[in-house]
């Protein structure tokens, strides 16, 4: 039975902490955040329902006091940021408790198209510590990315890859509906978006994903890529509030990258009243493929599944920065405890 810290006790590390608790062959053993209204409390009053029979450790501020606490641990489940800088301090930690992780980091999906020099840093690092790091997801991760090279595997020859997601985000959680700009006024979400502080992360390491396991490289700053909001035209409740007309409902991102002869382009909408959702992956070349999801992957229960799935993957995998593409298919072997 694997022994399993989870760091970052937002939406999706609640979920997470709760999926692995309900697993038979894992154990919760450590809760880590920095906010110091969630520490010193259990899981269940973290995320303010009613206490359970199961057992829960108590959330601290450090990894090595939950490492200590629990008497040792195999494996971190690190939810906290985004950015693949902000968290190599944390995944070092982690190396240095002896701990592998699996992450929801969207950069670590393929850091090297970011942060190269950083990646191979912790490469190293973590080949030394003999554990493993790695990032998976559903977006970045698997759904416009992976999941079109799983299918590129029955191709001789690609041409152009599409992958195209619509997500109805008022089924999503509040903090995403947020990252979109919900219920924000058109110049504030451009004001942000030229900030660089709004808006789907990972669209740029999931085309570089895709060109690698196609046998390409990205060269840094040659993809293109477009973000903007969706106007509201009616009233549309979110948990934010009520998204007025002329008020923004979400995102409409793309990227574009063309090379060695093959186009790789997403196309991502992410709104609350978004129609026909769905995911749609279309490969190009002398044999077309074209693959439809009706609704799409949903976003929150699908990324909690694979940071739980991947627990035992990560765990048995060569140390060092791992992707999806190193690792094995994880497939689902849960079973509740």
């Amino acid at each position: 039975m694997l022994r399993v810290i989870v760091i970052g006790l937002g939406p999706i590390g609640l979920a997470a902490a709760q999926a692995v608790r309900a697993e038979k062959n894992l154990k919760l053993v450590g809760l880590v955040d920095l906010d110091p209204a969630k520490v010193g409390k259990t899981l269940e009053q973290v995320a303010n329902q009613p206490v359970s029979t199961a057992e829960s450790p108590k959330t601290v501020d450090s990894i090595r006091q939950a490492v200590v606490d629990a008497g040792g641990a195999d494996v971190a489940m690190l939810t906290t940021s985004s950015d693949f800088a902000v968290i190599a301090p944390t995944l070092r930690e982690c190396l240095a408790n002896g701990l592998a992780v699996v992450s929801s980091c969207e950069h670590m999906v393929w850091p090297w198209y970011r942060h190269e020099a950083l990646a191979r840093q912790l490469d190293a690092e973590a080949q030394t510590a003999g554990r493993a790091l790695l990032s998976t997801g559903v977006n970045p991760g698997f759904v416009m990315d992976f999941l079109s090279l799983v299918l590129a595997s029955q191709i001789r020859r690609v041409t152009k890859v599409r992958c195209e997601r619509r997500v109805e985000a008022a089924l999503r959680r509040k903090p995403l509906q947020a990252k979109i700009g919900a219920t924000m006024k058109p110049d504030k979400f451009r004001e942000l978006t030229a900030q660089g502080k709004i808006g789907h992360e990972g669209l740029p390491e999931s085309m570089a994903m895709i060109a690698a396991g196609l046998g390409r490289h990205v060269p840094p700053g040659t993809i293109e890529i477009t973000l903007d909001p969706i106007i509201a035209d009616r009233p549309i409740p979110s948990a934010l509030g009520l998204v007025g007309p002329g008020y923004v409902a979400g995102i409409h991102n793309t990227g574009k990258w063309s090379g060695d002869g093959i186009t790789i382009e997403l196309d991502l909408t992410m709104a609350v009243g978004t129609s026909n959702p769905g995911d749609h992956v279309t490969l190009e070349g002398p044999v077309q493929l074209h693959l439809d999801i009706p609704g799409g992957v949903p976003g929150d229960s699908a990324t909690v599944a694979a940071l739980v799935n991947h627990i035992h993957v990560v765990h048995e995998a060569r140390p060092g920065l791992r992707t999806m593409l190193d690792v094995p298919i994880a497939g689902c072997a849960g079973r509740d405890a």
